[in-house]
């Protein structure tokens, strides 16, 4: 995307993300990441605006699963955000809106691209995306990092941990939407996933201690009716200025599930 991007008019022929989608394995510590989420544009909050979204990023999609699997750029995505996330709350206290805009800006491509993945392709398709495998030269063992069950593990203590200020609030909510993308597997799917992949994250796996106190935040921001920040009080523009942490958790969860359902 990048700091020319502001419409998304432009998304197709984005350099940034034909380098991110593209042949060329990108390391979490290039400074290429700083040039491609340092973009503004209006998030989506409807199912029409996903639907442009979609359509402007057919091409990138397409090449980003035919070449992840090989490049690991995914993978490195995810490392950027997990490490910018252990400074967020710093972040917050300090009001370093271009690190946290950034780091927002990494999660909605992390959601969108979740979101997609988990629409069109089986939950064994999805993980080999979500598997960083490093290998030593002239070596035919691997040592597996699954980068999915790290993200649900950190989102899952972002909206928990993460104080909910002006400055938070957006990536608060993002992260939430990132949460019901990855829990709307069973809706893509005719059976029953009895061994579904959120299940054993939450139930089973490293995320079970966090699994009580998100539903406990969730349920005390319910019934707080926070109301969103007023325009120009956070780093981010808000379309609206109806409606509390409800109305934007609803809007994320429609705008998540709801393209794939509309006539």
């Amino acid at each position: 995307m990048g700091s020319n991007s502001s419409r998304i008019g432009d998304l197709p022929g984005n350099e940034h993300l034909k380098k991110f989608s593209g042949t060329e394995s990108l390391s979490e510590n290039d400074p290429f990441w700083n040039q491609l989420l340092s973009f503004s544009f209006p998030a989506p909050t409807s199912s029409a605006d996903l639907k442009l979204l979609e359509e402007a990023t057919v091409s990138v999609r397409r090449s980003l699963v035919e070449n992840n699997p090989r490049t690991g750029n995914l993978g490195a995505l995810i490392k950027v955000f997990l490490s910018r996330t252990k400074e967020l709350k710093v972040s917050a206290e300090c009001q370093n809106h271009i690190f946290i805009w950034q780091t927002h800006n990494a999660l909605f491509i992390i959601c969108y691209l979740l979101k997609v993945f988990i629409c069109e392709m089986s939950e064994e398709e999805l993980l080999l995306h979500f598997t960083y495998e490093e290998k030593s030269p002239g070596s035919y063992s691997s040592d597996s990092e699954d980068l999915l069950e790290e993200l649900v593990c950190c989102l899952m203590q972002l909206i928990t941990d993460i104080p909910l200020l002006d400055i938070t609030y957006e990536i608060s909510v993002e992260a939430v939407s990132t949460m019901v993308a990855f829990l709307s597997c069973q809706l893509f799917h005719k059976e029953v996933l009895r061994q579904s992949i959120s299940h054993k994250y939450l139930m089973q796996g490293r995320c079970l201690p966090y699994t009580s106190k998100l539903v406990k935040t969730l349920l005390y921001n319910f019934i707080r009716q926070e109301k969103p920040p007023p325009p120009g009080a956070h780093v981010f523009s808000q379309q609206s200025d109806g409606g509390g942490l409800l109305y934007g958790l609803a809007s994320g969860v429609a705008t998540v599930v709801g393209s794939d359902f509309s006539p």
